[in-house]
């Protein structure tokens, strides 16, 4: 087909993202959206030039609508998706997929069965930086890898608790400043580190009391090749701080903070490391959500995230995130509120 035409399910703050990455990728177009708010839906439509529905059921009836980008509440997305799945639709998912992995495993099942693809958005993965620590650890730079660790030490206000009935809630939610803010980064921490072997984990609710799921969790990390790591993830300390990611190895180390490098060093030098350097203290490109979820809504990372699905279905393949990859850090975390929840060492069998 010469232009992927796009659905949004969802008319909320990201779902402007989409619709603003949309407009720059070749190829692509935002034809209709769908929220069960008339006024979202027609305020979002009137902006973008396309068609509102309060039935996303009557959207996926339009022959010009090939895939769907859903931004509704993460607990909601199993049965829209099996919908879109139903449909024909290609499925492009706000993360996580899911609030469990069962509930994932659900949305792979119709998007085999009906043989569409399935892409979740995991941003982070495509700033420069982001990429530049794949590169260096498939090209062996880090040597063995001895430590990885995620910190996401964030502040939400109770009035962001209080701005939507779903937030904070097991059911929709799925948990709180891991499953919700803190999945990015352990997204990060596992396709740098790969697989998790042993989980051991404490959660609790520190400052919001009234909440469901947690706002202060620490896990410690065994991963399969034997080096280890720490989570650390709040959304109870203030100001809140820019999420970091740090990689270390017996070779070489990398801290990236807020999807920016801020330490790149390596016991053997390339001719490239010089440029590197020289932009550690340039600011990110991808925002940061310390302690404004909205300021973390820039359109860099989801523009190239979205762009490679597209490409990717134009080209008939798989999208490099595809559900299956999506599905590795609920699985952590899962593990992780297991481990909580039991105060024993969860084992994690990871197949990659």
């Amino acid at each position: 087909m010469a232009t992927l035409g796009f659905g949004i399910i969802g008319c909320g703050n990201i779902s402007a993202v989409h619709a603003q990455a949309l407009e720059h990728i070749k190829g692509a177009k935002l034809v209709a959206v769908a929220d069960v708010r008339q006024e979202n839906a027609d305020k979002m439509a009137d902006e973008y030039g396309a068609v509102a529905y309060t039935d996303y059921k009557a959207m996926l009836e339009r022959e010009d609508v090939h895939a769907v980008s859903l931004c509704v509440p993460s607990g909601m997305r199993v049965e829209i998706a099996a919908d879109c799945a139903a449909a024909g639709k290609h499925i492009l998912s706000e993360k996580p997929l899911e609030v469990s992995t069962e509930r994932i495993d659900q949305i792979l099942e119709a998007t085999d069965k009906h043989q569409v693809y399935l892409g979740c958005i995991f941003q982070s993965r495509y700033s420069d930086d982001s990429q530049r620590i794949r590169e260096a650890l498939d090209a062996g730079r880090f040597g063995e890898l001895v430590l990885g660790d995620a910190y996401i030490k964030w502040y939400r206000s109770p009035e962001y608790y209080a701005s939507g009935a779903w937030r904070g809630t097991r059911k929709l939610d799925g948990g709180g400043c891991l499953m919700n803010q803190g999945i990015h980064q352990i997204d990060l921490l596992q396709w740098f580190m790969g697989p998790v072997k042993t989980v051991q984990a404490q959660t609790t609710r520190r400052l919001h009391k009234g909440l469901e799921v947690e706002d202060l969790a620490t896990a410690m990390l065994e991963f399969q090749s034997g080096a280890f790591g720490v989570i650390e993830g709040s959304t109870a300390i203030w100001p809140g701080h820019p999420a970091r990611i740090e990689v270390h190895g017996s070779e070489g180390s990398a801290v990236l903070e807020d999807g920016k490098l801020r330490q790149w060093q390596f016991s053997e030098r390339q001719e490239a490391d010089s440029e590197v350097e020289a932009a550690l203290h340039e600011e990110s490109a991808l925002g940061s959500g310390a302690g404004d979820p909205l300021a973390s809504l820039k359109i860099e990372g989801h523009l190239r995230n979205i762009r490679d699905f597209v490409q990717s279905i134009a080209q008939g393949k798989e999208p490099v995130l595809n559900g299956r990859e999506g599905r590795h850090a609920v699985e952590l975390i899962e593990a992780i509120y297991q481990a909580a929840d039991t105060g024993k060492p969860v084992h994690i069998n990871q197949q990659w």
